[in-house]
């Protein structure tokens, strides 16, 4: 009968394999010379390193706008899912339905490729606008909502 290792066992294991690993690959080098190799310290690393670029709100809706637009002419019937299930806001979807109406005019007119460059730059204009002053925050049930009188909760 096998009897089961301790998890923990499993974890001390596989650390000590990955070390032995990693530690095996440290010391290769390919140059001749008799210069021990030295690895440059964490810390210079990381402060050398370019820092992470984060993606803007402009960005993304770009990205998903150009995606989404793009699979819908592909797939000529469109994917099925509404904008929420695309992962888009509502004020995302209107810049989506006004680039396929464009993409699809110029795609019959001058092709695929004309029709691809058109989503991208109406995408990027879309979003570029609609982000301009940082994330909208308006209320989307702002226009069913009653005015309540001041003092009144």
């Amino acid at each position: 009968m096998r009897t089961r290792a301790r998890p923990w066992a499993r974890v001390r294991i596989a650390l000590v394999c990955a070390l032995a690993a990693a530690g095996g690959l440290a010391g290769c080098s390919s140059s001749d010379d008799a210069t021990p190799h030295v690895a440059p310290s964490p810390t210079a690393s990381i402060l050398n390193s370019p820092s992470p670029h984060a993606t803007s709100p402009a960005e993304l809706c770009t990205h998903l706008i150009t995606y989404w637009a793009k699979q819908e002419l592909d797939e000529g019937q469109g994917s099925g899912l509404d904008y929420q299930e695309k992962g888009l806001s509502d004020g995302q979807n209107a810049i989506l339905l006004t680039t396929l109406t464009a993409a699809r005019a110029e795609r019959a007119a001058h092709g695929a490729a004309a029709g691809d460059r058109l989503i991208e730059q109406r995408a990027q204009r879309g979003c570029a606008e609609r982000y301009r002053n940082g994330t909208p925050t308006t209320d989307p049930w702002a226009q069913t909502k009653l005015p309540t009188p001041s003092g009144s909760p």
